[in-house]
C-alpha cells in the first residue's frame, strides 16, 4: 500500500513538471534578449508609442505592439495588447512574439522576417510595429519613423499554420 502511494505521488509530480514545461524557442539567445528588451526608460528624449490594434487573420485574436525609443534607438519593445483565441493560437504566439521582439531590437525597427509557421501572428505584429514607428515623427527618434517595411513583412519559407 505504501509503495502505490509513493508511485502515485511521483507520477503526479512528474506529470505536473511535464505540463508546466515551456521550451525556450530562442535557446541560448534568451539571456541576450532579456538584456535588450529591458531598456532604460528614463533615457533623455525617450518616447513610448503604441501601434495600431491588429487582428490576426482567421479570427484568431488581435495584438498591439508598444515601442519605447530614445535618441534614435529602440530601447524596449513589448506587447501592449495580446488577445488570442484558442490554445493553438496562444501557443504559437507565445513562442513567436519573443522571436519577433528580438528581431525588432536587433534591426532597430528595420525590416523583420516572418516566423515560419506563424504567418498571421508575424504579419499582425509587423503592421502594428510599423504603425508604432510611424508615430515617432520629429525629435531624436524621427529616424525610426521612416518606412521600415514592417507593414509588408519579409516572408519566410514555411507553412501558414497560425
Amino acid at each position: 500500500m505504501k509503495r502505490s502511494a509513493i508511485v502515485i505521488a511521483a507520477t503526479a509530480t512528474g506529470l505536473a513538471l511535464v505540463l508546466s514545461f515551456r521550451p525556450n524557442p530562442l535557446g541560448a539567445q534568451s539571456t541576450a534578449t532579456a538584456g535588450l528588451t529591458t531598456g532604460n526608460l528614463k533615457v533623455g528624449g525617450a518616447q513610448t508609442v503604441v501601434g495600431s490594434d491588429q487582428a490576426l487573420a482567421g479570427g484568431l485574436g488581435d495584438i498591439q505592439v508598444k515601442v519605447t525609443a530614445a535618441n534614435g534607438k529602440i530601447v524596449s519593445v513589448g506587447m501592449a495588447k495580446m488577445n488570442l483565441h484558442g490554445p493553438q493560437s496562444q501557443q504559437i504566439s507565445n513562442s513567436v512574439i519573443p522571436q519577433l521582439e528580438q528581431q525588432t531590437m536587433s534591426a532597430n525597427g528595420g525590416p523583420i522576417h516572418a516566423v515560419s509557421g506563424a504567418t498571421y501572428t508575424s504579419q499582425a505584429y509587423g503592421r502594428s510595429l510599423q504603425a508604432a514607428l510611424d508615430q515617432l515623427k520629429g525629435g531624436p527618434n524621427a529616424s525610426l519613423a521612416t518606412s521600415n517595411g514592417n507593414g509588408s513583412i519579409v516572408q519566410s519559407q514555411g507553412g501558414e499554420r497560425d
